[in-house]
């Protein structure tokens, strides 16, 4: 009888093996046939909730009720801006590792500005330009789109898309198949550079030749609803918004047309309709890569820009913001529903999330009680040159100052018998008499601490050792640059305006839920790869969301 016992034991036990083998072998095979990875450029968090009752069902709505909602998603570092943050975003980490610290940063062995797409390695393919030399060089680490590339053997495509090329280049990767962004100007077309291909590929070029721009910019920008009902934002006309054309009223309508004689094809960009033309030129690659079409895995990323241009030049709560966001829930919708068709019900995910937020117009807040302001960056250089000259008596100590953070003078300093660290202390205690400068942080104390506090800590994530500067920095919450004293805002702070951003995955491997935990930018990358049975990318140091994951 015990032998039986035993015997009987032994047999469920493989039994159970072997299931279990079936199983794990079922759930490796079963992968999505696309991963989309959708940013919208200057989406602040409470653009979800206070536009919430005027969007479809089948937007932001859909992905907010069938998905999985991170309520409480902020950025952990500091500047946010748009380089920093698609790279951030698709690679699991912060500038402090992937080394995109701003859209522009100051080179020490260049002695000059760089751009932080620039490749002078490569031209443009599919207009004649010298401005479009562009690859994702400067990016340190890989992205998620290189992952599933070597997940897939290479097999698997990967391609970007947006109006804005850091944004579309970024998130694409290093090995990526494409990355295509809209040149403006007068031929109004979606190119690329060498780094991927020598000419542009079939599909491209009949989506050029169907003249999308022209269509959209022969109509006039009108409100989506009847304007009486746009409650939730100032009202049309008023002082603390920037017209789409130098000279112009920021009122509607806009005549499109005759402001495109000013502006060429670039006023897309600045408009709603930029983000129509980036869901078409979506739906062209789709087709046109065949992406989604077999059971190896696709990587496709969507990135909208014109939210950007429009949030800098009319804030946050004017109806032209408000009118936008309207729109792009139904080009949310739009193409949710294409994925539907084409790619199929539940094969395949969707992320989306943002850059960066937004700060409210100043004035505004001004206006009403709250004491905020504008700094202007060449008072606070010519302020704290002039502390360093009546110190120490020499000039030409600080080789720049952009980002929040100040550039020294090696040799100046070698040459004068200076200290970086009494030179950068003496930068910190003239900056902070400033009032818009709340604190600063030097370059012996972020390389040696291991920061606690949140606002220290973002400047450390966003701190890169060769290439950033040597002093940081942390401006008054509110403030924001002279540039935008005329109207419009900006980002690039450490205060939740600008990092609390929206995140919602949807689709293949989501069940619907909700989580208020906090969530950092370098968790997005670690939840996708686990949904889909891949690495992280090289670089990630951040953890997968445990509750997208339950």
């Amino acid at each position: 009888m015990r032998f039986l016992i035993s015997f009987l034991s032994i047999v469920f036990l493989l039994s159970c093996s072997v299931k279990n083998e079936s199983k794990e072998d079922l759930s490796l095979e079963k992968q999505p046939k696309l991963i989309v990875g959708i940013v919208v450029d200057q989406m602040r968090y409470d653009y979800l909730t206070r536009f919430e009752s005027k969007y479809s069902e089948n937007g932001f709505k859909k992905l907010m009720r069938d998905g999985f909602h991170c309520d409480e998603h902020h950025f952990s570092y500091m500047p946010t801006f748009t380089g920093p943050g698609h790279a951030s975003v698709f690679s699991g980490t912060t500038p402090e590792i992937h080394g995109i610290i701003a859209n522009d940063w100051y080179d020490r062995k260049l002695k000059r500005e760089v751009y932080c797409a620039e490749d002078s390695t490569v031209v443009s393919v599919g207009v004649d330009s010298k401005k479009e030399k562009r690859s994702p060089r400067n990016m340190l680490v890989t992205s998620l789109g290189d992952q599933i590339k070597m997940a897939t053997s290479y097999k698997g495509k990967s391609i970007g898309l947006s109006i804005k090329d850091r944004s579309a280049i970024f998130p694409a990767g290093k090995m990526a198949d494409g990355a295509f962004w809209f040149n403006g100007g007068d031929e109004g077309k979606f190119i690329t550079s060498t780094y991927y291909m020598e000419q542009l590929p079939k599909w491209v070029v009949d989506f050029n030749a169907l003249k999308k721009p022209e269509e959209y910019l022969s109509q006039n920008w009108e409100t989506l609803l009847p304007i009486e009902q746009y409650t939730e934002s100032n009202p049309d006309m008023n002082t603390y918004e920037k017209g789409l054309v130098k000279g112009e009223d920021p009122v509607f309508p806009y005549d499109l047309k005759a402001l495109k004689e000013k502006k060429g094809y670039s006023l897309i960009k600045t408009v709603p309709f930029g983000d129509d033309l980036l869901v078409d030129f979506a739906k062209a690659a789709i087709e046109g890569e065949e992406l989604g079409q077999d059971s190896i895995m696709d990587w496709l990323t969507v990135s909208f820009s014109s939210p950007d241009y429009i949030g800098h030049k009319f804030g946050p709560r004017s109806i032209e913001v408000e009118d936008t966001y309207l729109r792009l829930d139904l080009n949310i919708a739009d193409l949710i529903n294409y994925l539907d068709e084409k790619v199929g019900k539940g094969e395949y995910v969707i992320f989306l999330t943002a850059d960066h937020g937004a700060a409210q117009v100043p004035q505004e807040l001004m206006d009403n009680g709250v004491e905020v302001g504008y700094y202007s960056s060449k008072e606070i250089l010519v302020n704290v040159n002039a502390v360093l000259k009546s110190k120490f008596g020499a000039d030409n100590l600080i080789e720049s100052f952009s980002n929040f953070q100040f550039f020294l003078n090696r040799d100046a300093m070698k040459k004068n018998g200076l200290e970086m660290n009494v030179v950068c202390k003496t930068i910190v205690a003239a900056s902070v008499k400033e009032p818009s400068v709340k604190s600063g942080m030097i370059r012996r104390d972020l390389e040696r601490n291991q920061y606690t506090d949140r606002v220290e800590q973002t400047v450390q994530k966003g701190w890169n050792t060769k290439r950033s500067g040597d002093v940081a920095l942390i401006m008054e919450p509110g403030w924001i640059s002279n540039y935008y004293e005329h109207g419009g805002t900006t980002h690039g702070s450490p205060w939740a305006y600008d990092t609390h951003v929206p995140l919602l995955f949807y689709g293949y491997g989501v069940d619907p839920g909700y989580t208020n935990e906090k969530t950092s930018v370098e968790d997005i990358v670690p939840t996708v790869a686990a949904i889909i049975g891949v690495q992280p990318p090289m670089g990630c140091t951040g953890v997968a969301i445990d509750d997208v994951l339950e």
